[in-house]
């Protein structure tokens, strides 16, 4: 915490004692960006808040760890992320503004946020079927923009999404994808196949909330984002997961039927498209 106010990115692990190397960072001065203080760290990366000299605003530094500096798979993916972000210019997306190289090392300049993750704020108590819907509308927006460039989030949960200070909603960490084809749906719409590049013998997503065909290593459509995206507006009213397999009680009308079509096994019985699901979520009514 930082002042009393909780700092993006949501996604990582709090900074500390075990990463003092880290701590060398900050005061340098990067590009145009005066690194202040780390505000988290994940697997591969940490993130500092920074100050950008050239435009006097706060931003966060996404800067590669060591170990992966001169790994030519953790290069291309850091950098496919920076690429893949930076086409995504929406209210809903954290913003990438630039993706550079510092010493050898690549990092990525990025939109602060204040606020809390969904998943902190689930901590806290349940949310109401109705808060969900503001809450889930933006998300599929967000969606909406990134399908409509062949990338597949493939990782949306609790942690990813961003509820600011100001009342946004904020898509974090979007996941790495290459475009492969286009294809028919059943459905007759277009949707398009991706696949992900990865560390050998890792599995992209978060468990509890992937796709059952994300899960057997199937090829991709946004359908895997809209059944996490289910699983998530479960957790989000019930305050758990759903039972592996079936057997929760059924969610009241008119929620419950609208996340078990998102949360679907057979991707063919969901929504066909993000657009499709916010307008069916927009449509609901509440007595």
């Amino acid at each position: 915490m930082l002042g009393g106010r909780r700092l993006w990115p949501g996604a990582f692990t709090r900074y500390n004692d075990t990463q003092h190397h880290e701590s060398a960072m900050v005061g340098q001065q990067v590009a145009q960006y005066r690194i202040l203080e780390p505000i988290g760290s994940g697997g591969m990366s940490t993130v500092y808040r920074a100050e950008d000299t050239v435009f006097n605003r706060p931003v966060a530094v996404k800067v590669l760890a060591d170990q992966y500096a001169r790994d030519r798979e953790a290069l291309a993916r850091f950098e496919r992320e920076g690429r893949a972000c930076m086409s995504l210019r929406h209210p809903n997306v954290c913003s990438v503004y630039a993706m550079d190289r510092w010493e050898g090392r690549p990092f990525l300049v990025m939109e602060l946020l204040e606020g809390t993750t969904l998943a902190d704020r689930i901590k806290t108590g349940r949310i109401r079927p109705e808060g969900v819907v503001v809450i889930g509308v933006p998300v599929l927006s967000a969606l909406e923009a990134a399908h409509a460039l062949g990338i597949v989030h493939r990782d949306i949960k609790p942690g990813n999404l961003f509820l600011t200070r100001s009342g946004q909603v904020k898509v974090l960490d979007f996941g790495l994808a290459k475009v492969r084809t286009p294809f028919q749906t059943a459905a007759g719409g277009d949707a398009t196949v991706v696949t992900f590049v990865t560390m050998p013998g890792t599995l992209l997503g978060s468990l509890g909330y992937m796709a059952p065909e994300q899960v057997r290593g199937e090829l991709l459509d946004g359908r895997a984002d809209l059944y996490s995206f289910g699983i998530v507006m479960y957790e989000a009213i019930t305050g758990s997961l759903p039972i592996q397999g079936g057997g929760q009680p059924p969610l009241a009308d008119p929620i419950g039927p609208y996340i078990a079509r998102l949360m679907h096994p057979d991707r063919e019985a969901r929504f066909r498209t993000a657009t499709e699901a916010r307008e069916a979520l927009q449509g609901l009514r509440f007595a």
